[in-house]
């Protein structure tokens, strides 16, 4: 069965959707099956496979909402990456939002539901959840079996991290005794920057091992995969950013080879 990972973070604008887009292709180019789900209501991930709301008569929406099959709103991501698959979101309005938002308040269990007749169908499954600690997070860490974190490479990035371990020790306690680390990965890093090798010290002191050992630049090639509509692998396969996401998926499958070990 594959794994379920959610990608998490309190704060915006810190690589969460970029990665969720970059490793999956990344992960995907070597021959894994991954899923991406977006429950982000400012439809991140789709945009950046060209699936805006308006194009995706169901999605994310649909199956939260109305009980649409889940496989009924999954849907290729790129044609040169044919085990790449998309589930997106396809809110419309703010009246769309909040109706979507009620099922997570109504039923915290609603994504494991939701997701258990295609887990067996991926080795990944990553889900792109708001840059918030609020419903939609709190079941995806509950459907989860463990947890990304993105960490910019800055101090507000870092003061962070504490409220999301604090939501996912809830989570575990509460609602899914088998939720897990999956990692903390540091992003945006500017080598310019004097102060970035002191937070990447930091980071790693407070962290320790769970923290990735690949660190993401800050790219702007990066900042052009939603107005090129698929992932940086596949119009520059030799930025920075691509070298990086490709580095980090290598990393995970030699840590997942070891404990298969």
């Amino acid at each position: 069965m594959g794994q379920l990972i959610a990608i998490v973070s309190q704060k915006g604008g810190v690589g969460k959707t970029s990665t969720a887009v970059n490793l999956g292709a990344c992960l995907s180019a070597i021959k894994k099956r991954v899923l991406l789900v977006g429950l982000d209501p400012q439809c991140g991930l789709a945009k950046c496979f060209g699936m805006d709301g308006n194009n995706v008569q169901v999605g994310a929406f649909n199956v939260i909402k109305d009980g649409v099959s889940v496989s009924e709103a999954i849907y290729p991501a790129h044609p040169r990456l044919p085990r790449l698959e998309v589930l997106p979101e396809n809110i419309l309005s703010t009246v769309e939002e909040n109706q979507y938002v009620s099922v997570f308040n109504r039923d915290v269990n609603c994504l494991v539901k939701i997701m258990e007749p295609v887990r067996r169908k991926y080795d990944f499954i990553f889900v792109d959840c708001p840059p918030r600690l609020d419903n939609p997070t709190f079941a995806a860490l509950v459907a989860a079996d463990s947890y990304l974190v993105p960490v910019q490479c800055e101090y507000a990035s870092m003061a962070t991290v504490g409220r999301v371990l604090r939501s996912a020790l809830e989570v575990k306690r509460l609602h899914n005794t088998r939720l897990g680390i999956f990692g903390f990965l540091i992003t945006m890093a500017d080598k310019r920057a004097g102060f970035t090798l002191k937070v990447v010290q930091e980071v790693r002191q407070y962290l320790k091992e769970r923290v990735f050992r690949t660190i993401i630049p800050r790219d702007p090639r990066l900042a052009e995969v939603p107005d090129r509509r698929e992932p940086i692998i596949a119009f520059d396969i030799q930025s920075p950013g691509a070298k990086a996401y490709i580095q980090l998926a290598r990393e995970i499958l030699g840590m997942h080879s070891n404990k298969a070990g």
